[in-house]
């Protein structure tokens, strides 16, 4: 049996609610978008709204994935902890060269709790080696720390307006993943 994901007339709707989606969050803030509002612009009922997502809330996590899948895709081979620069510089080089678009969907919050807007482990690299120490249930903590983190850093940039250089970015976003609020290697907060 096929997926409804495999008809073309699904997916031409799909590509319709994500286009209207992206003219929306030009002309207002997110959460001033609903359901009625982009149906309304992309010319389709509420019921085939639902066929696809069953909240705005999700079609921005789905449209933010894609966005980060797009940003690691010439890393994604690449190894935690040692890789760890490679994927910051690369996040936040890509965010860079994205439209503005893209910047404004990465860096909106919706109505859920972080919890539910975790990324999927499946589009992260893996860990190296010495991480196989971690219980399963241990590691499945290390991707959403990595990743939330880097999220929330980038975030609060692009909010301040992008005050610090991006190297000074890059450089601080791998020491507080990497040390935490030690800032390097076996220092203790007190000794600065």
């Amino acid at each position: 049996m096929r997926k409804p994901q495999d008809d073309l007339r699904y997916q031409k709707t799909e590509a319709l609610i994500q286009r209207s989606f992206r003219e929306l969050m030009g002309e207002m803030e997110y959460l001033q978008i609903t359901i009625q509002k982009l149906a309304d612009r992309a010319q389709i009922n509420r019921k085939t709204f639902y066929l696809h997502y069953s909240s705005i809330d999700q079609l921005l996590v789905k449209m933010q994935k894609d966005i980060v899948e797009d940003f690691l895709a010439p890393v994604k081979d690449a190894k935690l902890p040692g890789d760890l620069e490679k994927i910051v510089r690369n996040c936040y080089e890509a965010s860079e060269r994205a439209d503005a678009m893209n910047e404004k969907i990465l860096c909106s919050k919706g109505r859920f709790p972080v919890e539910n807007s975790q990324p999927d482990p499946q589009g992260f690299p893996r860990f190296e080696e010495e991480y196989r120490q971690y219980t399963p249930q241990e590691q499945s903590y290390l991707l959403p720390f990595i990743s939330l983190s880097l999220g929330a850093i980038y975030r609060r940039w692009v909010e301040t307006g992008r005050r610090e250089p991006m190297e000074d970015m890059i450089q601080l976003t791998i020491r507080l993943i990497s040390h935490g609020l030690n800032g390097t290697e076996g220092s203790q907060a007190g000794d600065r």
